[in-house]
């Protein structure tokens, strides 16, 4: 067993590899004594903030029915600058904790004083320093020594603000079989999260992935109140940077479908609980969540009777089994929002993903609004769809269509969008095997504005259910591959928007280039030249 360190900015990150342990400890030496600084259980890397300035030594062990059953060598290195973290206080304050430097007999604050620069502000004998909460301001932390003429000052910390971290909210839903699902939206920074009921001192959940925003409840009645604290991890344990308000079971006030968000689902009775729990956590109050089951065989639609029993947003419609393009169509048809959005029954949503797009497609009148997401894998958290616009301010469509499956900018998610629903019920997805890859482009065709907006929100889970459609798809022989991709190229083609017909000719063919990059098959070619000749 190995461990691997990288400096991020002023945080270390150690890494090592799964060998299925029961959890895995991180210890740093202090004072010559190697200390137990975190325990990690979901993971198999931890980012590290305060790291003493110098010499530093760790090493990593696995855990496995309580006893050691490997561990690391232990790993030398040096740490050459100040780390800094900043928490809220519940007096208006503000803490800054600081990595120790050894031998300091203080640490100062200094604080940007416009023209007059840097200048001191106040001392700390001990590992950190409260201060009143102002915003912008600059500031920077000096260990010092005291020598004949006043204090030396050792080194200093790269200028900070004061940037905390908040829980935008917290909620509590009835979930399938009355279990609970726990959900919150945290504004900031954390390398992870502790659930405690309330008036307890132990922690009843502990994770250490910092994105996370959700938790299923079992065996707790409806009237107990939960508190989420974020922590960063230390070489000295967890500090608590932000702590929730109590949350109680929420009751929706839902009025009228503002946004209708559609979710196909196909024998999905192990994973769709927990996706529609996550949309009913949204923070947008005005959300129809209209489920379309494509002829499931299994319990499916068991659970989509239950939510639909007990949530009035909650739109259940079976049908026979047509594929997933035809499950959407029918949700489409059925969608009584101005804005429509697509989620699979095995992915997330983050709560503000909805409130998000909604604001910025308003605000800005636009057609369509994007952001990147989440591709979730047993390597953590990856972003997609990444585009290079400003946000939140509208753009004309021929920016995005000029990019459209350029390297880097392969990804036709339909899921991290929300679209006005009058253009999309006017263009439904063709029934076809990629039905993503073919509708996308062709609706973006007709949108005249889009906005952006940088913060990924959904989760594109692969791994709770690793292999998806089109993995299936791309297991056939390479004529019937070829067949598929060639139906959804000529889709959006022959049914874009006429006048970016062009458009279509120019993303059809670098998509053909792609994938004939990758395939022996000279078809792929020849319907590039036909495209191209006009021929279709």
């Amino acid at each position: 067993m190995d461990i691997g360190i990288e400096l991020n900015n002023t945080k270390i990150i150690i890494k090592w590899a799964d060998i299925k342990a029961d959890y895995y400890r991180v210890l740093f030496k202090k004072d010559d004594v190697f200390i137990e600084c975190a325990r990690i259980f979901d993971e198999t890397q931890i980012q590290l903030s305060l790291v003493p300035f110098g010499e530093n030594e760790c090493f990593v062990q696995a855990v496995k029915d309580g006893r050691v059953i490997d561990e690391s060598s232990k790993r030398q290195f040096t740490f050459d600058t100040i780390d800094v973290i900043s928490c809220s206080q519940d007096n208006n304050e503000v803490r800054f904790f600081y990595s120790k430097y050894k031998g300091a007999q203080g640490y100062r604050l200094y604080k940007n004083e416009a023209e007059q620069g840097f200048s001191g502000c106040k001392n700390s004998d001990t590992t950190f320093i409260s201060i009143q909460k102002t915003d912008e301001t600059e500031y920077k932390i000096k260990p010092y020594i005291k020598g004949e003429n006043g204090r030396e000052i050792l080194t200093s910390s790269p200028i900070f603000k004061a940037e905390t971290g908040f829980f935008e909210f917290v909620t509590i839903y009835k979930s399938f079989n009355y279990n609970l699902f726990l959900s919150w939206n945290f504004n900031g920074y954390a390398d992870g999260f502790l659930v405690y009921p309330q008036n307890s001192n132990f922690p009843i959940f502990e994770t250490n992935d910092g994105l996370r925003h959700h938790l299923e409840l079992t065996d707790f009645k409806g009237s107990t109140k939960f508190i989420v604290k974020a922590f960063v991890n230390t070489t000295e344990g967890k500090i608590i940077v932000a702590e929730s308000q109590p949350a109680a079971l929420s009751i929706r006030k839902y009025e009228k479908p503002d946004v209708s968000l559609i979710i196909p689902a196909y024998n999905a009775k192990d994973y769709i609980a927990r996706s529609i729990d996550s949309a009913l956590a949204s923070d947008f109050a005005n959300l129809e969540i209209v489920i379309v089951n494509d002829g499931s065989t299994d319990d499916t639609q068991k659970i989509i009777d239950w939510y639909d029993k007990n949530y009035e947003n909650i739109v259940s419609i079976q049908k026979e089994n047509g594929g997933v393009a035809d499950t959407r169509n029918v949700g489409i048809e059925a969608a009584r929002g101005e804005y429509i959005a697509f989620m699979d029954n095995d992915d997330l949503i983050r709560p503000n993903m909805i409130s998000s797009l909604y604001n910025t497609i308003t605000k800005n009148n636009c057609d369509v609004a994007i952001a990147p997401l989440y591709r979730i894998t047993d390597k953590g958290y990856s972003t997609h769809c990444n585009l290079p616009f400003m946000p939140d301010i509208p753009h004309d469509i021929d920016k995005y269509l000029d990019i459209m499956y350029t390297p880097n900018f392969y990804n036709c998610a339909i899921w991290n969008k929300l679209y006005k629903a009058s253009m999309v019920k006017a263009h439904p997805l063709g029934k076809l095997k990629y039905e993503d890859v073919s509708w996308t482009p062709c609706i973006m065709s007709y949108v005249e504005k889009f906005c952006f907006l940088n913060t990924p929100f959904y989760e594109w889970d692969r791994k709770t259910r690793p292999e998806t459609f089109g993995d299936i798809l791309a297991k056939q022989s390479e004529d019937d591959l070829f067949e598929h991709r060639k139906q959804a190229m000529l889709f959006f083609v022959q049914n874009g928007n006429p006048s970016k017909h062009e458009y279509m000719k120019t993303i059809a063919k670098r998509r053909l280039a792609r994938y004939a990059k990758n395939s022996a098959n000279p078809a792929y070619n020849e319907l590039m030249e036909k495209i191209d000749a006009g021929k279709y």
